[in-house]
C-alpha cells in the first residue's frame, strides 16, 4: 500500500505506507501485470486471495478518505477517542458486506484495519482530502459508493456508509441540486 499526494496533473509525492504498492491475483494477467514492474521500486505481492486483498484495502479508505475528507483534518484525527469508535463501527458495518462477498475477513478486522491506519503519519492526508481542499471531485462512488451497492447486492445493511455516501455526495454538490 501507499500514499500519494498529486501536487500537479503530472506530478505526484509518493510515501510507503506498507509492504507492497500493488496487489494483483496470483494468475497470468497478475504475472503480466508484476513483470511490467519489475526492476522499478514498485512491490507487487502476487495472491491467490486477492478478493480479499481487496476488501482489506477497500476498508482502510473506507474510513480514512471519508473521514478525512468530511472533517478536513489529516490522519491525526483518527487519534481521537471519538471518531475511533465511529471509525470501528463504520469497519464492523464494511467488513461484513466484504464477508458476504467473499473476502475472508477476521472477526476482528474492524480493529486490525484501524490499527494499521494508525500507523500512518498524523500529517499525512488523504486522496479524498486533497481533492475537497483542491475543489476536485471526490472518489465517494468508487469507495463508500462500492460497499452501499455491495450491501445492497448482499442484502447486508450499511447506515454508517449509506450515512458517509450522503454527506460526501452532499460536499461534492455545493449548488444543492441532488445526486443522480
Amino acid at each position: 500500500m501507499h500514499q500519494g499526494l498529486r501536487y500537479a496533473i503530472d506530478r505526484v509525492r509518493f510515501r510507503r505506507a506498507g509492504e507492497y504498492e500493488f496487489a494483483v491475483n496470483e494468475d497470468p494477467d497478475g504475472s503480466a501485470f508484476a513483470e511490467l514492474l519489475e526492476g522499478t521500486p514498485m512491490r507487487v505481492l502476487r495472491s491467490p486471495d486477492f478478493n480479499t486483498l481487496a476488501w482489506r484495502k477497500l476498508l482502510i479508505n473506507a474510513v480514512a478518505n471519508p473521514i478525512t475528507a468530511l472533517t478536513l483534518r489529516r490522519q491525526a484525527v483518527f487519534r481521537r477517542e471519538d471518531v475511533k469508535t465511529l471509525c470501528l463501527a463504520i469497519l464492523d458495518e464494511a467488513a461484513a458486506v466484504g464477508r458476504a462477498d467473499g473476502a475472508r475477513l477476521a472477526a476482528d478486522e474492524a480493529g486490525k484495519i484501524l490499527a494499521t491506519l494508525l500507523t500512518y503519519p498524523a500529517d499525512a492526508g488523504t486522496s479524498m482530502y486533497f481533492d475537497r481542499l483542491g475543489g476536485r471531485p471526490l472518489e465517494v462512488e468508487a469507495l463508500t459508493g462500492a460497499i452501499v451497492a455491495a450491501g445492497e447486492r448482499h442484502q447486508v445493511p450499511t447506515p454508517l456508509n449509506r450515512m458517509l455516501l450522503t454527506l460526501l455526495r452532499a460536499t461534492g454538490d455545493p449548488a444543492g441540486n441532488g445526486h443522480r
